[in-house]
């Protein structure tokens, strides 16, 4: 039953116009090359110990993998919900503007198919339970910062976000591939130039840098973890809800959908924090009357 499970999931990455290219050699794991085909998706999502192959443990553990991607908890799969293909390389691998740049990433291009998170998901389904709370989106990111979550990063600094704007405005990013060493110095020493003053070290920088370091192009996403609530219910109607994991890593307030209560408006505040694990956090949950 799970080895069909698994074969329904592969069908809907080929509905989705995925093609599947051979795994790499195992010796080849090291070795990444910026041109070539995108992984496969298949392998991405089965092959758990990526030794380039689906072994008969994997196949039996591929319904608790498929379990994972129902973020609404429906009991089904949508197309939204399944990973999507990782964008083809472009002209060169994504480089950084120095060895430990913040979002040194390149962000998916304009038009490119957004990140799983960052879509816009059917809140609910026929299947989701009555009074489930929801919460979809929240991932955007200023246009001015092409993909970078600056106001994460300028939170966990301690800096408001124009501070490290400004300072990462005079960055100097590499053509063509990673930056050189040289390149790499100079950059960090503009970013503490600008940083310093505002008593961030050399190593602060580099622990917000790569906590929030992430592959747009492979569908990813900065760390974070999804919010959860419940909803408080008096004879069929809501009054509140209560915050049962405050999540983070949100730059903007998510939607909040109460399956059964749909026309009920929820108005959410962020609070973001030097502590990573509060840092775009839900800080309250209020009901628009």
């Amino acid at each position: 039953m799970k080895f069909l499970i698994a074969f329904a999931a592969v069908a809907v990455l080929i509905a989705t116009g995925v093609s599947s290219h051979p795994p790499r050699d195992k010796g080849d794991r090291g070795c990444r090359r910026p041109e070539g085909p995108p992984p496969d998706p298949y392998m991405i999502l089965f092959d758990t110990d990526q030794d380039g192959e689906i072994s008969p443990g994997e196949i039996e553990q591929s319904g608790s993998v498929l379990k994972k991607l129902d973020r609404d908890q429906s009991g089904t799969l949508t197309r939204d919900e399944m990973p999507r293909p990782p964008h083809p390389p472009r002209d060169h691998h994504p480089g950084a503007e120095h060895h430990r740049r913040p979002g040194a990433n390149r962000p998916p291009r304009p038009g490119a198919e957004p990140m799983p998170e960052q879509r816009q998901q059917k809140a609910v389904s026929k299947n989701t339970p009555a009074d489930t709370v929801i919460f979809t989106g929240g991932y955007e990111t200023d246009p001015r910062d092409h993909g970078r979550p600056v106001a994460l990063i300028a939170a966990a600094l301690g800096v408001k976000p124009e501070v490290f704007r400004q300072a990462f405005s005079n960055v100097k990013p590499a053509r063509g591939g990673d930056p050189s060493p040289a390149r790499a110095r100079a950059n960090k020493e503009v970013l503490m130039a600008a940083l310093g003053k505002y008593g961030i070290t050399n190593d602060r920088l580099d622990n917000v840098s790569n906590y929030y370091r992430y592959q747009p192009e492979r569908g990813g996403l900065w760390k974070h973890t999804p919010a959860t609530a419940k909803a408080i219910i008096k004879e069929g109607t809501v009054t509140g809800l209560q915050i049962t994991n405050a999540g983070s890593g949100y730059m903007t307030p998510p939607k909040v959908t109460i399956a059964g209560h749909e026309d009920v408006k929820v108005k959410v505040a962020l609070e973001f924090s030097q502590d990573f694990s509060k840092n775009g956090s839900i800080k309250s949950l209020k009901i628009v009357k």
